[in-house]
C-alpha cells in the first residue's frame, strides 16, 4: 500500500498538478471567450461615448476624437464625477470605432487581469524568493482561478467596458504598480521610476480605492526599501505620490462629486475617524462572509498555502545552516509588518464607500475581493515562509517528504472539497456563463442586438425598438425604455444621432412594424 502510494505521489509532482490545474484554468475561459462574441455596449457605455464615437464616425481624426475626449471629461467633471482618468477610458469604448468591435472587450480584461497578476508574482516568487518555476505557476494559475471564477460581478470586471474601467483596469494597474516599485527598490533605474510616476498619477483619476491602493503600497515599498538599502533614492518615490495626490485633489474638488453626492459630500474630520473604525469592523465582516459562502475559495487558499510551503522548504534544502540564523528577531519584526500591512491595506478598500455613505457600484465588491485575495497571499506566504524555516533547520525535513505527507493529501482533499461543496461550483463565473448559453438566452440575445443595431443603423430619426430584457446573466444591459426622456433611451439616440428612441413590447412591435 505504501509503495502505491509513493508511486502516486511521484507521479502527482508539483510539475503535473500545475499542468493539470493550467489546463482547468484554459478550459474555465473558455464560456467566457463565447459570450465575448456575444457581449455588447449599453447604457453609460454609450453615453461617455456620444462625442468621441461622433467625431470618429464623421471625420476619423484622432485631433478630432482627442477634442471629444476633452469635452466629455469637463463635461461630466462638472456635471457627475470627477474621476478624470476612468472618464478618459469611458470615451474610448470599443463601439466608439466599430459597432462589432464590442467583442474585445473580454479579451482586454482577461489579459490585463492574468498579465499583471503573473508579471507581479513572477517578481516576488521567482526573482525575489527563488521560487523554481513549477511552484511559480502552479500558484499564480490557483490565484487566478479562485480569483476569476468567484469574482462577485462578472459586468464589472470582465464584460462591461465601463465598469472594468473604472475598476478593473485600475486595480490591473496596481498590480503593475507594486511590480515596478519592487524592481525599482532592487535597481533604482530610471525607467521604473518613470513607470511608477505615470501609474501613479493616472491613478489619482481613478476611483478612489485603486488610489489608495497605490498611496498604501508606494509608502509601504518606500519604507521597506530604506530599512535594507538605505539608499537616498528611495525618496524620489515623493514624486509620484504627489503627483497622485495633485490627480486626487482634482478628482475629490469636481463640482460634479455634489451633483452625484449630494451637498454633504465633503471632508470631516470627525466622518474620516469613523471612518477609520468601521472599515477595520467591514474588512472583517466581509472575511467572514467569504469563509461562510465561499468555500472553494478557502480550500483553494489553503491548497496555495501547501504549494507556497513546499517551494519554501524546496528553497532551503540542502542551504546553509546560517540562513535561518541572519538577525531573526528583525525577520520577525519585517514579517509581522507585512502582515499588519496586509491587513491595514485590505481594510483601507473599505473606506472610501464607507466614508462615502452612498449606494455603490458592483465593481468595489470585486475591488474588496481581489484585495482579501492578495492580502491572503502575501500572510500564507509569511507563515509557509516561518514552518519552512522550522521543518527543515529544526526538523530536517526535505521537500520530498512535505509532497507525500502534506501537499498530495492537502491536493485531494481540496478535490474532495470541491465535490462536496460543488452547488457552490454555481455561483462560479464559468458555469453562469455556460448556464446563459445552454439556456439559448446568449443566442436570443445576440438576435436582439444585432436586430437593434440594424435599426439604430438606419436614417430613421424617430427609431422604436422591440423591448429588451434587462436580466441577461453574466453580461450587463441597460434596457431602452418607452420614455424618449429616460436615461438609457436618451443616451442611446445621442449617440446614434437620433431625434428619439424608444422601445415596446415585442408583440406590439410586431403587429406594428412585422417581423424581422
Amino acid at each position: 500500500m505504501r509503495e502505491k502510494y509513493d508511486k502516486l505521489c511521484r507521479f502527482l509532482s508539483i510539475n503535473k498538478i500545475a499542468v493539470f490545474m493550467g489546463i482547468i484554468f484554459l478550459v474555465s475561459l473558455l464560456p467566457v471567450c463565447y459570450l465575448s462574441f456575444v457581449n455588447r455596449a449599453s447604457g453609460d457605455d454609450l453615453g461617455y461615448g456620444t462625442y468621441t464615437r461622433i467625431a470618429w464616425m464623421s471625420t476619423h481624426s484622432l485631433l478630432a476624437v482627442a477634442k471629444a475626449i476633452g469635452r466629455t471629461i469637463r463635461q461630466f467633471y462638472y456635471g457627475w464625477q470627477g474621476t478624470w482618468f476612468s472618464i478618459f477610458l469611458f470615451t474610448l469604448q470599443p463601439e466608439v470605432f466599430s459597432d462589432r468591435a464590442y467583442v474585445i472587450v473580454a479579451f482586454i480584461m482577461i489579459f490585463l487581469w492574468t498579465g499583471s497578476t503573473i508579471l507581479l508574482f513572477r517578481e516576488v516568487l521567482v526573482r525575489k524568493c527563488g521560487f523554481d518555476k513549477e511552484s511559480f505557476w502552479l500558484v499564480t494559475v490557483l490565484f487566478l482561478l479562485i480569483s476569476i471564477q468567484y469574482i462577485p460581478s462578472t459586468k464589472s470586471s470582465i464584460f462591461w467596458f465601463n465598469g472594468c474601467a473604472h475598476y478593473l483596469i485600475p486595480f490591473a494597474m496596481c498590480q503593475l504598480l507594486f511590480y515596478f516599485l519592487l524592481r525599482y527598490g532592487d535597481s533604482f533605474k530610471t525607467k521604473y521610476f518613470i513607470a511608477v510616476l505615470i501609474i501613479m498619477t493616472l491613478l489619482g483619476g481613478a476611483n478612489y480605492q485603486a488610489a489608495l491602493f497605490a498611496l498604501v503600497i508606494s509608502i509601504y515599498s518606500g519604507i521597506a526599501v530604506w530599512i535594507t538599502r538605505r539608499n537616498k533614492k528611495v525618496f524620489l518615490l515623493i514624486v509620484p505620490v504627489v503627483t497622485e495626490m495633485i490627480g486626487l485633489i482634482i478628482s475629490m474638488k469636481a463640482p460634479g462629486n455634489k451633483v452625484r453626492g449630494g451637498e454633504d459630500f465633503g471632508f470631516s474630520v470627525g466622518r474620516a475617524i469613523n471612518t477609520i473604525l468601521v472599515s477595520f469592523r467591514q474588512g472583517a465582516t466581509d472575511i467572514e462572509s467569504y469563509a461562510a459562502n465561499k468555500p472553494l475559495v478557502i480550500a483553494g487558499l489553503v491548497l496555495l498555502f501547501l504549494i507556497l510551503l513546499e517551494g519554501a522548504v524546496k528553497r532551503k534544502t540542502g542551504t546553509e545552516q546560517k540562513e535561518s540564523n541572519i538577525d531573526r528577531k528583525k525577520k520577525k519584526w519585517f514579517a509581522a509588518g507585512i502582515i499588519a500591512g496586509a491587513w491595514c491595506l485590505y481594510c483601507a478598500m473599505q473606506a472610501p464607500t464607507v466614508y462615502a455613505g452612498v449606494e455603490f457600484s458592483s465593481g468595489v465588491y470585486n475591488m474588496n475581493y481581489q484585495c482579501f485575495l492578495l492580502m491572503s497571499v502575501a500572510v500564507l506566504f509569511v507563515l509557509a515562509e516561518f514552518l519552512a524555516d522550522y521543518l527543515v533547520y529544526s526538523r530536517n525535513l526535505s521537500s520530498g517528504f512535505l509532497h507525500r505527507t502534506l501537499v498530495i493529501p492537502g491536493f485531494m482533499v481540496c478535490l474532495f472539497i470541491g465535490v462536496l461543496c460543488r452547488g457552490n461550483i454555481k455561483d462560479s463565473t464559468s458555469w453562469k456563463c455556460m448556464e446563459y448559453i445552454t439556456s439559448g438566452q446568449a443566442a436570443d440575445y445576440k438576435w436582439q442586438m444585432d436586430l437593434q443595431t440594424s435599426l439604430l443603423e438606419t436614417d430613421e430619426k424617430d427609431v422604436v425598438l422591440p423591448f429588451i430584457n434587462d436580466d441577461q446573466g453574466p453580461l450587463m444591459q441597460m434596457p431602452i425604455t418607452d420614455d424618449p426622456e429616460s436615461y438609457t433611451s436618451s443616451t442611446t439616440a445621442r449617440f446614434y444621432q437620433k431625434n428619439s428612441v424608444i422601445a415596446m413590447p415585442r408583440t406590439e412591435w410586431e403587429e406594428r412594424y412585422g417581423k424581422e
